[in-house]
């Protein structure tokens, strides 16, 4: 072949490649600006139960200050429930807002946030049935239709969604498709003359508790009643503004039903977490010996100090934390003071890092190899601090700390009182010769199965050894439940829990 044959032949293969080249250039630079006009969020769990999920955004939003439902979401991807935060930012940014949140979220043990597309993920839905002006014209067809869907009648609730709207809600959770199914059976149940249900975003609005109210006639027959009425609900009122006074006494008349006074002297304090106030505070801020109670103080040191990379949690001081917290060993809660320098330096780093949480505490020394620790103290208020901060994720590796201190063992708030057994424990007791006491976080759940916790600390102190040491410890412990029992009764209350 000549020259110009080949150069005939060159020209087209030239043309050929150029063109090539310009289609994957286009096809990169679509990618590019694909990827670009993306839009992320952080992603902080998954689950195949909503439940779990529910509980679990709580505790994200406390760590990391955000507001359930505005911020927080409840979304659904393919089987499983997820919590989100929409921020709908480039990938770059989503990244290092995700690196920011993670130093927080690693620390008080908790999963990553992820980085994952906006398109990942479905809103959840759910139904409202119907609206009024007021909740008690909302009664009669809410009974009805609670009554007329069974088991799923449960998830029926009358909230207040404006300031001037109350409206019935099928608390669903569900997916859109979903949601418009329950929609179409909701309407079929109901009276033609009623508005078709309507999808709403899925929140998380407390529901209004409803009571019968009297006709006209009968407010006119009986205004004495009515009157009775308000003057009893008043009664109710003052009684709960004074229950510190009235859960003293009950006390202190069971510590003379057991023949234990006057050696004794006690403390008490249960603190309800979701409204963030004390229920009750009895030598709220006297110290008493710690006994046992010291040892998630210890935990906390150490966990502090692997925070701070300075030691390691290896499989061996995960079974020695276990020791330490579950079965109580002396030899386990040696073995980390001594990691952590001794009492004194223990004493040091927790007043410096915590000194807000652990109040007037005093680590004067090691567990003796009898086990008779009388040196050490806390006060009521700083278990309170210890337990709110941890229940809060405010604390290093409290996933951890909650997760040994939930673990199977004796207690005094739930074993041996009516409480319900689905009750969850988070706990440590102390014992010895002249103390008993407990402190720990009780989780019950209302009659929707929210979780609803709450911290109790009981503690009975003597000033001398008892002659009957095996009726002291059970009197004394019979009198800690007795106080969870008290406590309860006013959480069922005030929460309607199961």
């Amino acid at each position: 072949m000549g020259k110009e044959g080949a150069h005939r032949l060159k020209a087209p293969i030239a043309c050929l490649y150029f063109l090539v080249v310009a289609l994957l250039l286009t096809q990169a630079a679509d990618v590019v600006a694909a990827t670009q006009s993306r839009r992320y969020a952080l992603a902080y769990s998954w689950d195949m139960k909503w439940q779990r999920v529910f509980d679990y955004r709580q505790r994200i939003a406390t760590l990391l200050e955000l507001q359930p439902d505005s911020q927080l979401k409840i979304v659904a991807r393919e089987q499983e429930y997820g919590i989100v935060w929409n921020i709908n930012a480039p990938l770059a940014q989503a990244k290092k807002q995700a690196e920011q949140q993670n130093v927080r979220l690693r620390r008080a043990g908790l999963k990553s946030a992820q980085v994952v597309a906006t398109t990942s993920f479905s809103s959840l839905y759910h139904i409202r049935v119907s609206q009024a002006s007021g909740p008690d014209a909302l009664q009669e067809e809410y009974t009805r239709l609670k009554n007329a869907l069974g088991p799923r009648g449960e998830k029926l609730a009358i909230e207040q969604t404006d300031s001037r709207i109350w409206a019935i809600i099928y608390r669903g959770w569900e997916k859109k498709g979903e949601a418009e199914k329950s929609a179409r059976d909701l309407a079929s149940r109901l009276p033609r003359t009623n508005r078709a249900p309507v999808l709403i975003a899925a929140m998380d609005r407390p529901a209004v508790a409803i009571v019968p109210a009297p006709s006209l006639a009968e407010d006119r027959k009986k205004p004495a009643d009515a009157i009775k009425n308000q003057e009893r609900a008043s009664s109710r009122q003052e009684a709960g503004a004074g229950f510190n006074t009235r859960i003293s006494s009950l006390l202190q008349a069971e510590i003379r039903k057991a023949n234990m006074s006057p050696q004794v002297r006690t403390g008490w304090a249960a603190y309800d977490l979701t409204a963030d106030k004390y229920i009750v505070s009895i030598n709220l801020n006297q110290s008493f010996q710690a006994a046992s109670m010291i040892k998630p103080f210890v935990a906390l040191a150490f966990f502090h100090q692997v925070d701070k990379g300075k030691a390691s949690y290896t499989r061996q001081h995960r079974q020695m934390m276990e020791a330490m917290i579950q079965h109580s060993s002396n030899q386990a809660t040696n073995w980390f003071i001594r990691q952590l320098g001794g009492p004194t330096r223990c004493e040091a780093l927790l007043k410096k890092e915590y000194g807000h949480l652990i109040g007037q505490l005093k680590f004067k020394e090691y567990i003796p190899p009898d086990g008779r620790t009388y040196l050490n103290s806390v006060q009521p208020y700083g278990y309170i601090q210890f337990l709110k901060a941890l229940w809060r994720y405010q604390v290093p590796n409290a996933k951890e700390l909650l997760r040994v201190m939930t673990l199977p063992g004796p207690d005094r708030l739930v074993y041996g009182t009516h409480l319900p057994n689905s009750i969850e424990v988070y706990d440590k007791t102390g014992t010895t010769a002249l103390l008993c006491g407990d402190m720990g976080i009780l989780v019950a759940r209302d009659k929707e199965g929210r979780k609803v916790p709450y911290a109790v600390v009981g503690i009975v102190e003597r000033s001398t050894k008892p002659a009957d040491y095996k009726q002291w410890m059970q009197a004394s412990g019979n009198v800690i439940r007795k106080f969870s029992s008290l406590v309860y009764e006013e959480m069922q209350q005030k929460y309607n829990l199961q």
